[in-house]
């Protein structure tokens, strides 16, 4: 499949992090932090070297995802959040040309590449709204936070505040699935429509985890193997001229949250 380069340039969202939260859970969990390594230049805000230290010798208890971040747990009640940003990649194994920050649990490297310096750790956690995937964001919800609401019915979605780790791939998808054009005004959206569009979002989101993200052709993202993702050979309308309904696709005139949204003028009525 041919991107533009715009659409090349994309956050990793809640597929490709729950991707990396569930590998590493799986080959790092009940293992000792032994060091870690801040490379130069670092990321754009320098991580808390102090709550660094403070893992040394801690236990990795679990790894938890909330929206787009990454929540180690350590033993004793520590912490180390992280954020991927537009670029940056967890990786399994020794150094590479970006890295920023490095740890080691037991003999087994992990690294933090970030070619644009966007990524974060040791960060907090901002507001956000339920995961997709839960049983608390449901149609109700949906309808009674878009009441009234003027914006975009995608810069809601985009919106973490709203809806957690939805970001533009997923957003398009969603909303092609549920028949509803991106520019659409939120409080506009019926009761109908926020019961499809719920239902879209988490058909969409469970097949993004299924085949394990989305890789586009800068291969920004791969998972801390090396594996690209599955689900750019499955998506209906993202960075497509023609949508596999077999239709014509179209932008919205002005770009919605930064990012271009596409939509089928047939489909989306």
């Amino acid at each position: 499949m041919v991107y533009t380069r715009l659409e090349t340039i994309r956050m990793p969202e809640l597929p490709e992090v729950e991707t990396v939260r569930r590998i590493l859970e799986e080959r790092l969990k009940g293992l000792k932090l032994t060091s870690y390594e801040l490379g130069r230049p670092t990321f754009y805000r320098a991580p808390p070297k102090a709550s660094l230290d403070a893992l040394l010798g801690a236990t990795l208890e679990a790894v938890r995802r909330r929206g787009k971040y990454l929540i180690l747990s350590f033993s004793g009640g520590k912490e180390l959040t992280l954020h991927l940003g537009m670029s940056g990649r967890i990786v399994l194994g020794g150094k590479g040309p970006h890295t920023r920050f490095q740890f080691t649990v037991e003999g087994q490297v992990v690294s933090f590449n970030d070619a644009r310096r966007f990524g974060r750790v040791g960060c907090e956690l901002p507001e956000f709204g339920p995961e997709p995937l839960s049983a608390e964001f449901s149609p109700s919800y949906l309808f009674k936070t878009l009441r009234k609401r003027k914006a975009p019915i995608k810069a809601m979605l985009m919106d973490q505040a709203i809806v957690a780790g939805l970001g533009n791939i997923y957003a398009t998808e969603a909303l092609f699935e549920a028949r509803i054009r991106p520019g659409k005004a939120a409080g506009a959206l019926s009761r109908a429509d926020c019961e499809r569009l719920t239902a879209a979002i988490k058909k969409v989101l469970a097949l993004g985890v299924e085949l394990g993200g989305s890789t586009l052709e800068d291969s920004a993202y791969l998972d801390p193997l090396g594996r690209p993702g599955g689900f750019q050979d499955r998506v209906a309308i993202y960075g497509r001229k023609t949508g596999l309904c077999g239709h014509a696709l179209k932008a919205t005139r002005k770009t919605i949250s930064g990012r271009t949204s596409l939509y089928c003028p047939v489909c989306q009525q």
